[in-house]
């Protein structure tokens, strides 16, 4: 029979001391044998302890002499049990006087967890010496939930920095692969950082220095995993923090626009959101939809938002699902109100203003249904004797690649018997 604590111990990759005493423990608990499960546990809990603290540095503020001794003692076969126990309860010094720090303590943990610790030890002195005190099953599944829970914290520089390390080693493809699975990472976050100290975290892990602005591949693709598996305290902080820098908050919201609706968006951020940050995204159709999709915008502002968001992109590429969300919340009428009504479309250099939006003309016409509006217009605008050479290379480019993006424009002009202008007789005549 294979136990959580047997795929727990798989996973976190201890060392060979470590497994076998953790292995011990799952056989004697098996056994039945819960006094020798408990002690080999708390063996392999102090033996990891004992690891971290001879392959740390010092705290900052430990004397040099002090943290030799500690280290002297850990080595000692005798000694080192007693040792390390000792180094969990040690607590910061501080000058009553000057209220300066005078040694910091060797883990970086609260005193609820020092408490935690100590009861421990009092059960392991109870399957030791065999006292009065009865030890079950259920204590050793509640230490190993105690492990499992608190391990990830009790380390020399505190469980937030470790974690960090550890996100840097595993995507550092010199120590990993690159296609290393980092949910395990994900998970720790919950165990690793104290509520309190999250935006902290964050703060290490989202922004690596003050002159970035835009959020790299890996980090956008932890934090998606963080909405998908982590904890609702998790996924607000990352909320919160993501809030504090619209750039930030756009450029995540560019590659995952259908995670829009964790933000909780008030109605005053929701309308800043598309009239004003979206200039900084590459996204803009994408983050529109999913906002009407999760109908954040009111009725009576989805026009003004149809067209606010058409004045910032020069392209119309949305996915099915987004083209169909703004189909259906009228895309195409505010498009023909601001771009094929424009007063720029028709006359002295218009070709240049439609020369700036031919992908984004050309996209409407391929995507939504045949208007008539739009071929009227485009027939005026090519009956000039200046025209947008630009939009016919785009149609040029459908043609060649197959699309039949003219054929509903050419049944539309049969049926309506409408006037083309001859440079549009290719396409839609």
């Amino acid at each position: 029979m294979k136990l959580k604590i047997d795929d727990w111990i798989e996973q976190e990759r201890f060392s060979i001391a470590v497994n076998v005493l953790l292995k011990d423990s799952s056989l004697c608990y098996k056994a039945g044998a819960y006094r020798a499960s408990l002690l080999f546990s708390y063996l392999g809990f102090l033996t990891i302890l004992k690891e971290r603290i001879i392959s740390a540095n010092k705290p900052q503020n430990y004397i040099e002499g002090e943290w030799n001794s500690l280290i002297t003692k850990i080595r000692n076969e005798d000694k080192w049990e007693e040792a390390v126990f000792d180094s969990t309860q040690q607590k910061v010094k501080i000058d009553q006087s000057t209220k300066d720090i005078l040694r910091d303590p060797v883990f970086s943990i609260k005193d609820d967890t020092r408490e935690q610790i100590k009861y421990w030890k009092n059960r392991r002195n109870d399957c030791a010496h065999f006292k009065e005190n009865n030890i079950d099953y259920y204590h050793i599944e509640s230490f190993w939930a105690f492990l499992e829970s608190n391990l990830p914290k009790i380390t020399i520089e505190g469980g937030l920095n470790t974690l960090i390390n550890k996100i840097k080693d595993h995507f550092n493809p010199i120590l990993t692969p690159p296609d290393k699975d980092f949910t395990y990472l994900v998970k720790d976050i919950e165990h690793s950082v104290e509520p309190s100290k999250l935006s902290d975290f964050w703060d290490k892990f989202i922004v690596p220095s003050e002159w970035d602005f835009r959020l790299s591949k890996t980090r956008k693709s932890f934090l998606k995993e963080c909405f998908r598996i982590s904890t609702e305290v998790v996924k607000d902080s990352i909320v919160d923090k993501l809030k504090e820098n619209k750039y930030y908050l756009i450029d995540f919201l560019d590659t995952n626009p259908e995670l829009l609706s964790n933000f909780n968006f008030t109605s005053q951020e929701i309308r800043k959101l598309w009239s004003l940050d979206l200039s900084n995204s590459n996204n803009p159709i994408g983050i529109l939809a999913s906002l009407l999709r999760n109908a954040l915008i009111p009725m009576d502002q989805i026009e003004e938002a149809n067209k606010s968001v058409l004045n910032r992109i020069e392209d119309y590429s949305p996915n099915v699902m987004e083209h169909h969300t703004l189909e259906n919340n009228n895309f195409l009428s505010a498009f023909k109100s601001e771009i094929i009504e424009n007063s720029s479309f028709i006359g002295f250099q218009s070709y240049l203003w439609v020369n700036h939006r031919a992908d984004l003309i050309s996209g409407i016409i391929k995507s939504f249904p045949a208007d008539k509006d739009i071929i009227v217009k485009l027939s005026k605008h090519y009956d000039q004797d200046y025209s947008s050479e630009w939009l016919l290379q785009r149609f040029d480019y459908h043609i060649d690649n197959g699309d039949q993006f003219a054929e509903k424009y050419r049944v539309l002009v049969q049926n309506e018997n409408l006037s083309l202008s001859k440079k549009l007789e290719k396409y839609f005549a």
